[in-house]
């Protein structure tokens, strides 16, 4: 899809499992399961979706997934299924490698979002996958996941930031900004200090990634709000706001984690925002 400048597609880096309850907090598993229905360890799949944005100069890069990073034991507890090559032959789909990418932007530093920075080197260490890119995140995001923070330890790769330090062009934000022309990056922290959503275009028919403000499809109810938010009413808040202007501007919103639903526009019935027609911006490898 051509948005302004930038042809937009979606990647697929694979699949992983996570606690239906934690997706969807308050709301009851009758409500949910029927759209996600739960493994017999009430895990429901989740896609590890990413954004490929390209204008001929610039090839950006939103999230990159898990990658090659789980040993067996967490590949178990996350059922995780990688796609066929991952992230990387997603790109050769669209005769890209890598190294062609300018610029990562990392919604947050979570490692569904952002484990897939690095790869082993095959000397007991790692390396990164994107060595020539710019990698873009919030400040406050970084001091967070660096603060071994006991509420969520566990959704980080602590080991990385010591390598992202020395190996990598890392780009700390402070707050709303503009990585390129037509493509921004508005700051949400319900779910986790520093997280940030990427808009790509300027008004009526832009596009935005939702990365974990909403997550799913499922989550553009308003009580739909994960467990794992830090702030759950401060998420249900810039929900409310991110809604009302997408159904206002028209805007197109992709969906990080939905494994049915990769885009939708919204509408409004009995004076609620709902899904509305589905968008496809490309078929994911």
């Amino acid at each position: 899809m051509q948005v302004g400048r930038w042809q937009v597609s979606t990647l697929l880096d694979g699949t992983f499992g996570l606690d239906g309850g934690s997706m969807f907090g308050i709301v009851p598993r009758a409500l949910w399961s029927g759209r996600h229905p739960p493994d017999d360890r009430n895990r429901i799949t989740m896609a590890l979706r990413c954004l490929l944005l390209t204008d001929g100069q610039r090839r950006i890069l939103v999230d990159a997934g898990i990658g090659d990073r789980l040993d067996d034991h967490q590949r178990d507890i996350y059922r995780y299924e990688r796609a066929d090559g991952g992230l990387c032959a997603s790109l050769a789909a669209f005769d890209l490698e890598p190294g062609d990418m300018t610029d990562v932007v990392l919604t947050h530093l979570h490692f569904d979002h952002a484990g897939g920075l690095l790869k082993a080197d095959g000397q007991g260490g790692l390396e990164p996958v994107f060595p020539a890119a710019c990698v873009h995140v919030q400040e406050e995001a970084w001091s967070w996941a660096r603060g071994h923070s006991v509420w969520d330890q566990g959704s980080f790769f602590p080991a990385d930031f010591d390598v992202w330090e020395e190996k990598l062009d890392l780009h700390l934000l402070q707050g709303d900004a503009e990585i390129g022309e037509g493509v921004r990056v508005q700051v949400t922290e319900g779910h986790t200090p520093g997280h940030q959503l990427v808009l790509i275009g300027q008004g009526r028919g832009s596009l935005c990634f939702c990365a974990d403000l909403i997550p799913t499809a499922t989550h553009v109810r308003l009580p739909y709000i994960m467990a794992f938010d830090h702030l759950p009413l401060r998420t249900l808040e810039e929900k409310r706001v991110l809604l009302a202007q997408a159904v206002e501007e028209g805007w197109i919103l992709v969906f990080g984690h939905d494994p049915f639903t990769v885009a939708c526009k919204l509408c409004v019935h009995d004076d609620r925002v709902v899904t509305g027609e589905s968008v496809v911006l490309n078929t994911e490898a």
